[in-house]
Parts: structure tokens; sequence; C-alpha cells
């Protein structure tokens, strides 16, 4: 079942060398979000980088079935790769979005009153 859902990837410094190299791979995964993008799988990436320098995030949203296959693609998983390499704390955390939310919330209110619980 597609739901709205969001990933938001994060990371640390660049490992101490690849300074140069992690712009470069960071320029060619944010080309290869935008041209997903621009073919409508995700919205325009968000990209946030810390004032200090010590790192970023890029929040993608859109529907969980087109952005997994995205993200199961060579492609990214070559992007993905290639960032492990050269920054530190590189995480990609999915999470629901929109109307999912409010469904979401519901489930976990239900479980809670069926455990017993407050």
């Amino acid at each position: 079942m597609a739901r709205d859902a969001a990933i938001v990837i994060t990371w640390g410094a660049p490992v101490h060398g690849r300074e140069n190299k992690s712009i470069e791979v960071f320029l060619e995964t944010l080309a290869f979000y935008s041209r997903n993008a621009e073919a409508g799988v995700i919205s325009e990436p968000e990209v946030f980088l810390a004032e200090d320098g010590s790192g970023g995030m890029i929040v993608l949203k859109g529907r969980s079935d087109a952005m997994r296959e995205m993200e199961e693609s060579e492609e990214a998983r070559r992007l993905l790769a290639k960032a492990q390499a050269i920054v530190n704390d590189l995480k990609a955390h999915w999470y629901l979005t929109g109307d999912e939310v409010q469904t979401e919330i519901s489930v976990f209110a239900q479980t809670v009153a069926e455990l017993g619980l407050s």
C-alpha cells in the first residue's frame, strides 16, 4: 500500500582528506534527486546544511512505493555507497507524512487502549 512518506537523509562532516570528493558526490546525489523530482517521483528535494559545516540533511517527499523503487535503483545504491565512503554518520530514515500521520496516531491510540495503558 502506497503511503505519503518522507526520507530524511543526514550526514556529518566529510572524512578528513575527502572534502573535495564529498562536494562532488553531494552534487551528483542532488542531481539524481532533482531528476526524480522532474519525473514526478518525488517533490523537489529540500537541502539543509549546518551553518558550522558539521553536516546537513536532505528531505525527500513522495509516495512510499515510488520512493522505494527510486531508492532501490542501482544508481541510488551506488550513490549511497559513495557517500558512505566519504562522510561520517550517514543515515536515511523513512517517515510517514500527510494524512498518514493521523492514521498512525489512531492506530497507536487504539493499541494503547487495548493494552490498558495510559
